[in-house]
């Protein structure tokens, strides 16, 4: 810990803040009146002192110098309660300020005051007696304030230590449970197979409903993907479940994640709830603790301590006169020791009666319990195992022996009606049976005659079929020919063209390359001698030639563009035909297909006519068999309904009979109400006789207890009304005396004690009760005012 030095003289605002850190420390409790006054000197003290520095902590922490302080100021070892920060004067506001952080909005720093050759002066309370109490003062103060932030260090040290471990065992199980994630992922994958097609599938939309939760997200947005892509898949599987199934899910769902969410916030709340009630538990004790040392600091021994040590001692004669003056004086109404022993011995005496009779009672009420309990055990075993006569007495058993004798007539009936259509059964059988002989050789002929004309349909079907493929084939390779000779046609027309300018192009060059000639021949002459006349020829001939020229070039220039569009068009021809093999490549593979998949069709097909076949087979003895039920059903039916006639005639018999019995029910159901009225009455008067008999009872013997206590106090009062009658005929005076002064009022000494004080028990007086009363000048000894209702009557016999 870092020594502190403290400017006494800076502000008499300092001082009194340290001196109030003692009472602030103590919370909203007032201290007593010397440490007011202890504070209050501090003020004065202060306010009046010069700039003379001390240290304060100097062996602040020593325990010696700590229990020296502790007998001269026995208010300062009061616990700080916990308080609130503004209330408190922390250390760093009372240390000086460094030279370097001084600012311009500050006050301006005290400077020293100095001599003229450069001394301080001396401080001019240092000889005064209270400098070191101050300085102690002080220092208690900053001990208490220290060891408050002792505690909460340690507290909070704590708590970082819990933290710290929760937090490393939930590092661990997050670790553990990503590792357990990642190998469920992997082994759902292992089991789903290879994923091909999942570019196709519809993404999944989640169903656990927690994108509105921003810590779910942020903790599982890492396994969003892998979570999406499995369940995709699991999705993507086929299922055939109705609507109401889904919707149900998706309620599920919801309702899951609902219950999820509330299950990690009912489990934050509970953490929560925890720590809470630890740190709640720890803020209690160190309370409980402060409140004893507090209890301790208001004591009375310790502020009379104080006044002591701050007044002085007191004169002892006058505090021993007054003690013995008091102990002299007994207290009103307050009985000796000797009465106290008696009426504890016949308090004594009257518990034992009570006990002993309590006892008694207490035996008797078992006996009846016991008795009791063992006819309930003989009931309980006559409802739980009734015996076959209590059966046979009671209207259910008579009621149904009576439908037992009923079901016994209608079975015999019964079995003589079986026994005959048992043998109508055999005669039907027989005829069944030959009637189904009949229908399955007709319908076996016509299912050979239907069977061989479905082979000749199929032979025909076939072969008109493969007449129709080899005719569609024809005419896809005629049509395919002829537009091959129409486009060869149109090309060697327009090749012809294409020769044909050229022709005319090379017919006007031969015409050029014959001018050119004979220019040559005429070019040997000389240029003088020739005459305007051969020069205007060749000037003509020149202009025919670039005339031609003219021509042969257009020409040619038709004939390579024809070239060119031609050739051109020879490629795109090539392409065309390079890209309609690659189409007919396809569809070769696809007609491929749809021949290969048509053969499968073909053999389903085969299969499915065998099982029809088979079936209708089957079917052919189901209807026989339908149609032999059909017959013993119309016979069933005649028979039934001779059965529903003669049962009808019972039914009209039976329901005359009913209402016969019907009105006797009604009869019966009347006497039976009247009964149930009359027993409800009896089990209400059994309650109220059993309630007010216990009532009784139970007065009864608080009763015999009384009578018991009041026997002992008869035989007591009876002992002490002979002792009093020997005393009387001995004739003492002393106790005569005595009793009397026992008797009279100790305010007045003149009249006897006729009415006491509930409050406090203080007898006195009716006089002085009344004087007092009026003038309000006594009180009890639980500080409230005697009012008249807390006062009564005593008659007191004085001999």
């Amino acid at each position: 810990m870092q020594k502190s030095r403290l400017d006494a003289g800076s502000s008499s605002e300092l001082w009194g803040e340290v001196g109030s850190v003692t009472w602030e420390a103590l919370g909203d409790a007032k201290p007593p009146r010397p440490k007011i006054l202890l504070a209050s000197q501090v003020l004065l003290i202060t306010t009046t002192c010069t700039a003379t520095p001390f240290n304060v902590t100097q062996n602040l922490l020593s325990p010696t110098r700590a229990g020296t302080a502790a007998p001269l100021m026995p208010a300062t070892e009061a616990t700080p309660v916990a308080c609130s920060e503004s209330g408190i004067v922390k250390m760093e506001d009372r240390k000086r300020p460094a030279t370097h952080d001084h600012n311009d909005s500050a006050p301006p720093l005290k400077k020293q005051a100095t001599s003229i050759n450069g001394g301080s002066k001396p401080h001019p309370d240092a000889d005064m007696p209270w400098k070191d109490d101050l300085e102690r003062f002080q220092k208690d103060a900053i001990w208490r304030q220290m060891q408050e932030y002792k505690r909460e260090k340690m507290s909070l040290e704590t708590k970082l230590k819990e933290m710290s471990k929760a937090t490393a065992y939930h590092n661990d199980h997050l670790r553990v449970i990503d590792a357990w994630f990642n190998q469920l992922i992997d082994e759902v994958k292992s089991l789903m197979g290879a994923s091909d097609g999942d570019k196709d599938r519809p993404s999944f939309r989640s169903s656990l409903l927690f994108e509105n939760m921003e810590d779910f997200e942020k903790h599982l947005k890492a396994r969003s993907d892998d979570i999406r892509a499995i369940i995709t898949r699991l999705q993507s599987l086929p299922t055939n479940a109705p609507p109401e199934v889904t919707d149900l899910q998706s309620q599920l769902a919801k309702k899951l994640a609902e219950e999820k969410g509330t299950i990690a916030e009912l489990e934050k709340a509970l953490t929560e709830k925890q720590q809470l009630e630890e740190s709640l538990e720890a803020a209690s004790l160190r309370y409980m603790v402060a409140e004893k040392k507090l209890d301790r600091a208001r004591s009375l021994t310790v502020a009379k301590l104080e006044k002591q040590y701050l007044l002085g001692a007191q004169r002892p004669g006058g505090d021993s006169a007054s003690g013995n003056r008091e102990e002299q004086s007994p207290v009103n109404g307050v009985p000796s020791s000797v009465e106290r022993n008696s009426e504890l011995e016949e308090a004594h005496k009257q518990l034992v009666a009570v006990s002993e009779k309590q006892k008694e009672q207490l035996q008797k009420l078992e006996t009846e319990n016991a008795n009791l309990l063992s006819q309930i055990t003989e009931l309980n075993i006559k409802r739980t195992k009734p015996t076959d006569d209590d059966y046979a007495h009671t209207d259910l058993f008579k009621q149904l022996r009576s439908q037992y004798d009923d079901v016994v007539k209608r079975i015999n009936h019964l079995e003589a009606t079986n026994i005959q259509l048992r043998e109508e059964a055999a005669k039907l059988r027989s005829e069944r049976t030959a009637y189904r002989n009949q229908v399955d050789e007709e319908t076996q002929n016509v299912i050979a005659e239907k069977e061989a004309q479905l082979m000749r349909a199929e032979t025909d079907l076939a072969r008109i079929r493969n007449a129709r493929d080899e005719l569609l084939a024809d005419q896809q390779m005629r049509k395919a020919a002829q537009e091959q000779e129409k486009i060869a046609s149109t090309k060697i027309q327009e090749l012809a063209d294409a020769a044909q300018a050229r022709i005319i192009a090379l017919e006007s060059e031969v015409e050029r390359l014959r001018l050119q000639l004979d220019n040559t021949k005429a070019a040997h002459t000389e240029v003088e001698d020739i005459p305007l006349e051969e020069l205007r020829a060749k000037y003509q001939n020149l202009e025919r030639q670039y005339s031609m020229l003219n021509t042969e070039l257009t020409s040619m220039q038709t004939a390579c563009k024809k070239y060119s569009s031609l050739a051109s068009q020879k490629v795109a021809d090539f392409s065309a035909l390079e890209e309609k093999v690659a189409r007919l490549t396809a569809e070769k593979s696809k007609a491929d297909q749809k021949y290969f998949a048509a053969m499968k069709s073909k053999e389903a097909r085969e299969l499915e006519v065998r099982t029809l076949r088979m079936q209708n087979s089957k079917s052919s003895d189901i209807v026989s068999q339908l149609k032999e039920s059909e017959a013993t059903t119309r016979s069933l039916l005649a028979n039934m309904e001779k059965q529903a006639s003669e049962t009808k005639e019972a039914l009209n018999s039976i329901v005359s009979k009913h209402h016969a019995a019907q009105q006797q029910i009604a009869e019966n159901n009347i006497v039976i109400d009247g009964l149930k009225a009359q027993v409800n009455e009896l089990k209400a008067l059994s309650v109220s006789k059993d309630s007010s008999l216990a009532s009784a009872s139970s007065a009864c013997r608080k009763a015999e207890t009384e009578i018991e206590s009041l026997k002992v106090t008869l035989a007591d009062t009876k002992k002490s009304l002979e002792n009093w009658k020997n005393k009387s005929l001995g004739n003492s005076s002393s106790e005569y005396e005595m009793l009397r002064s026992l008797a009279l009022c100790t305010v007045c000494r003149r009249n006897f004690k006729d009415t006491a004080i509930k409050t406090c028990g203080h007898v006195f007086c009716k006089e002085c009760v009344e004087e007092r009363l009026t003038s309000r000048s006594r009180k009890s000894i639980v500080e409230f005012p005697i009012w008249s209702s807390v006062r009564f009557k005593i008659y007191i016999r004085v001999p």
